[in-house]
Order: C-alpha cells, then sequence, then structure tokens
C-alpha cells in the first residue's frame, strides 16, 4: 500500500543516516508513527481489502499467526518491516522480544502490564526460574504508542479489550544478542517457548495417550518419564498431568485413585530428581488455571465493559488498583457500583448450550454473593462483612443462609476470578493520563 511504502521508506533513510544503530531504532519507529500517525490515515479493513485482492505481498514472517488473527505485514526492508496485527479475541502471554521497534494503538484498546524478572537460577539455556513481578499496568487508547526494547527491557503482555483491536507495529527481525525469545509464567518461570526437541515432544505426546485411556500403568510409564527427564521436561510433563487432574466424582466413590492423586504421585517422584526447584511448579500450574479460566470466559464475551473487567481480573493483582483503572475508564462513575453492576449483569447471562448457571461458572451467585463482593471492594475485612450483613439483614437471615458469612468470603477470595484482586497489595504502579 502507498502509505506503508512511504513510511517504510522514510524508516530506512532515517535508520541508515543513523549507521542502524538498533539502539537507536525504538525511539526512531516511535517518533515516526507519532509524526505520521498511520491510525489517523489508514483504515484497517482496507488493508484487509488489499490483502485479498493484489497479487503480490511482501514477504509474510508470521505465516503462522502467532502475533495476530490475522498479522499482515504491510511493508518488508531488508532489515526491518512494517506489520499490522489483528486481534478478536487474542491476549498475548507474557513475553519478551528478540527484536526491537514500536507499536501504536491503531484501533480498539488494551490493558497493556509491564514486568521485570529477577532470575534466580538459569536451569538451561531455555528455562530459568526466579520471580516475576508486575511494575505497571495502563490502559492504552487509540493512538497511543510505545517503544519495544529487545531481551527482558520489555517484559509485558496486552489484553485487547475491542473486537477488533489493530495494532501497527515497526520492528526488526531479530536482535541476535536478545535470543531466546522467553514466555514467562506466574510466577517463577521464564521459558522458551521457540525451542523444540523431538524426544521431548515424543514424550508428551506419549504422556497425552496414556492419560487419555488411561492406561492401566499410567503412573508407572509417565513417573519413569518423569524421573529421566531434565527439569524443563518435567514441568511440561507435570503440567500435562495437572490438567487431566480434575476431581473425578465416580473415582472417589469407587475408592479408585483420583486424579489429584496421580498428580501428587508425580511430584514426588519430580523431587526425586529434582528436590525443592520441584516447589515451584504447582504456583505456576494454578495461575495458568485461573489465567485460562478467564481468558475462556473472555472468549464467550463480546461487550467491551464486560471484557475490560476480565481484563482487570486477569492482569490487575490488587483490588485498589483494579478500581483506579475503572476510574481511569468511567471517570463520572462510582468504579465499586460499576464492577458490581458488571458482576450482577454476567450473572444474568448463560451460554447457550451450556450447563454452566452463568457465563462466569460461578455456582449461587445470588443476592448474598453479590453484597459480600461489593463488601470486598470496598476494603472490608470478614468481621465488617459480617457486621455489614446484620445491618443490611438480621442476625436471622444471617442464620438461615447454607454457610457462613465467613465460608461465603472466603469462597469469594479463593475463587479462580477473584483471588488476584483480593490478595495483599502489590507494588505496582497504575499509569494515569
Amino acid at each position: 500500500m502507498e502509505f506503508f511504502q512511504e513510511l517504510g521508506t522514510l524508516v530506512e533513510q532515517r535508520w541508515r543516516a543513523q549507521h542502524y544503530c538498533e539502539e537507536h531504532f525504538p525511539e526512531l519507529a516511535a517518533e515516526i508513527l507519532t509524526e505520521w500517525s498511520p491510525h489517523q490515515h489508514v483504515d484497517p479493513w482496507e488493508v484487509i481489502h488489499w490483502i485479498n485482492t493484489t497479487p503480490h505481498i511482501p514477504t509474510q514472517p508470521d505465516l503462522g499467526g502467532r502475533f495476530g488473527d490475522p498479522p499482515i505485514t504491510v511493508y518488508a526492508g531488508p532489515r526491518f518491516h512494517i506489520d499490522m496485527y489483528f486481534w478478536l479475541d487474542g491476549s498475548t502471554n507474557i513475553h519478551q522480544h528478540a527484536f526491537c521497534g514500536a507499536f501504536q494503538v491503531h484501533r480498539g484498546s488494551s490493558i497493556h502490564s509491564r514486568y521485570r524478572f529477577h532470575e534466580d537460577r538459569r536451569v538451561s539455556a531455555h528455562f530459568s526460574t526466579g520471580q516475576l513481578t508486575l511494575e505497571q499496568v495502563e490502559l492504552l487508547q487509540e493512538g497511543e504508542i510505545r517503544q519495544i526494547w529487545p531481551g527482558r527491557q520489555s517484559i509485558h503482555s496486552l489484553f485487547h479489550l475491542d473486537r477488533p483491536s489493530v495494532s501497527t507495529i515497526i520492528r526488526t527481525y531479530q536482535t541476535p544478542n536478545a535470543v531466546p525469545q522467553y514466555n514467562y509464567q506466574k510466577p517463577y518461570f521464564a521459558v522458551d517457548t521457540f525451542f523444540q526437541d523431538p524426544l521431548v515432544a515424543k514424550k508428551i505426546q506419549s504422556a497425552i495417550l496414556l492419560l487419555k485411556m488411561p492406561h492401566p500403568e499410567v503412573d508407572t510409564l509417565i513417573g519413569d518419564m518423569i524421573v529421566n527427564s531434565d527439569f524443563h521436561t518435567v514441568f511440561a510433563l507435570l503440567e500435562l498431568a495437572f490438567n487431566y487432574a480434575a476431581p473425578n466424582q465416580i473415582e472417589q466413590q469407587l475408592g479408585v485413585q483420583t486424579g489429584q492423586e496421580r498428580f501428587d504421585y508425580f511430584l514426588q517422584q519430580a523431587r526425586r530428581q529434582h528436590g525443592e526447584l520441584v516447589d515451584l511448579i504447582q504456583p505456576v500450574l494454578e495461575e495458568n488455571q485461573r489465567v485460562y479460566n478467564i481468558l475462556i470466559r473472555r472468549g464467550q464475551i463480546t461487550s467491551n465493559e464486560h471484557r475490560f473487567f476480565l481484563a482487570l481480573l486477569l492482569n490487575v493483582p490488587e483490588r485498589q488498583r483494579m478500581l483506579d483503572l475503572v476510574r481511569q475508564r468511567f471517570p463520572d462513575q462510582d468504579p465499586v457500583d460499576t464492577v458490581t453492576e458488571w458482576l450482577e449483569e454476567l450473572a444474568d447471562t448463560q451460554l447457550i448450550g451450556s450447563s454452566e448457571p452463568n457465563v462466569l461458572g460461578i455456582q449461587d451467585l445470588d443476592d448474598d454473593y453479590l453484597f459480600a463482593v461489593r463488601c470486598l471492594l470496598e476494603g472490608q475485612t470478614p468481621e465488617q462483612i459480617h457486621e455489614a450483613f446484620v445491618r443490611e439483614y438480621s442476625e436471622a437471615y444471617i442464620a438461615d443462609l447454607d454457610r457462613s458469612v465467613e465460608d461465603l468470603v472466603q469462597s469469594i477470595q479463593q475463587s479462580l476470578l477473584f483471588k488476584a484482586i483480593f490478595s495483599s497489595p502489590a507494588n505496582v504502579s497504575i499509569s494515569h493520563r
């Protein structure tokens, strides 16, 4: 397209004048995006029309669609390219980049989270352990621009709020000293997801076969795999086993080994080989489960406000910080009222064909549940919430509840959806503009 051809030519000229120094490229790309403002000059649907009518397109580095639904390269030079990423329900993992550049929000909006990883141990060239901490959460609106630096300088994630969200990015192909490109799994792991090992792949595929049958010797066979594997492979095997460890009521009634007992056995086998390092695995798997649960529900919801709510539950680790972002996006509304209203609306929404009581999958999401959530959002302690129930209803009403107020509050605090925002305050900044 002519606009992007001219844009690419300008980038080439200015970067050549700086001797193609990558240290200058993020700032250069951001300056040009600011000057040219692609979001004001190019309708994203023109790009879709162009890709479906032109007989010739630039080289497409991302044919597999790892970054977008789809990613479309609109300019390809010898040292950099310009892409447009379309997102419907996509949400990027926490990741760093093996390239540099800058991106602009072309359409829609996103929750942008920035992290820092403090490495404790490099297990291998493709796997590290440490502490992943959230440093900043911000709401990115149309036209906003952020620089991308290679390696751990720019660990981030994006949760796209609108359907579609579109980004324009000017980026290099690869920065050699920033390889491998890690993904991060909260709270402890950095993993090179691009790394491929044929033996590991076949171990994983074999474990899937055994768990799906289930094979009568599944425990022994997978246990042997774990004992004879490196830590990176052990994590992959335990992640797989964890996903098959959901409680099975029939198994429990028959008195046979449950999925959870099997997973505990695999953990014991892993400790034989890797010791205390294995203790880091379960918190990571539980966080992955929480993330997956929210992402699945986000795919069932089309309302921008409700998607924003789920984005906050996924990305913001503390109540007050979540409320700050709600106030930032809806400055004329009380954030506690707004969140409670969203929750009530979602409680009344059920996916067609689903056996779940509502799109959030929460049983007994009634007035008592909503009242308890409101109290938690206001920062009340369990004792204060009990007193609030007495004031709102009566002691007799509380006595007739199927479970105590304290149990109700605890169930909310420990739920997949809400446990992050009702945890201890984290040292995270909220960007206000």
